[in-house]
């Protein structure tokens, strides 16, 4: 059994301190030295709250403490949804680096073959042919 005042009361009925004065008047509700207790309260209000301020502050606290959770847990799931897209990405341009990794690997065989090819066609060439080899020679090793 807790005390109120009839202030008090009245702000946690919802209620006018006017309303409670005349239900004490009444005898509808007792109170002792300007105070009344929950348990009076309850008989004459049935229908009534009488959630204490304290009561109202921690349901206000686990709203926000719910709400935080459901952020939070929402927020998992899109960071869980985007970690698997942005692994899916990284996959395919691992692939493709490999990919190109390959091609330069190929065209860097090509133009040592095509250099030792030259050298050996500059060999067996003719004078006259020799001018225009070192060109294209010259022209691969600026490419290579």
């Amino acid at each position: 059994m807790v005390k109120l005042s009839v202030s008090k009361a009245a702000r946690m009925l919802g209620i006018s301190r006017f309303d409670i004065q005349h239900q004490i008047n009444s005898g509808k509700l007792q109170s002792h030295e300007g105070y009344v207790t929950t348990d009076s309260l309850r008989l004459a209000y049935p229908n009534a709250s009488l959630e204490s301020e304290e009561d109202k502050h921690i349901q206000k606290m686990q709203q926000i403490k719910n709400d935080a959770t459901y952020k939070i847990e929402a927020d998992n799931a899109i960071h869980s949804t985007n970690d698997k897209v942005y692994t899916g990405i990284i996959t395919k341009l691992k692939t493709k680096l490999y990919q190109e990794e390959l091609k330069n690997q190929h065209h860097q065989m090509v133009f040592s073959e095509l250099t030792e090819r030259l050298a050996t066609l500059e060999e067996h060439c003719h004078s006259k042919d020799k001018d225009a080899l070192n060109k294209l020679q010259n022209w691969v090793q600026s490419k290579h």
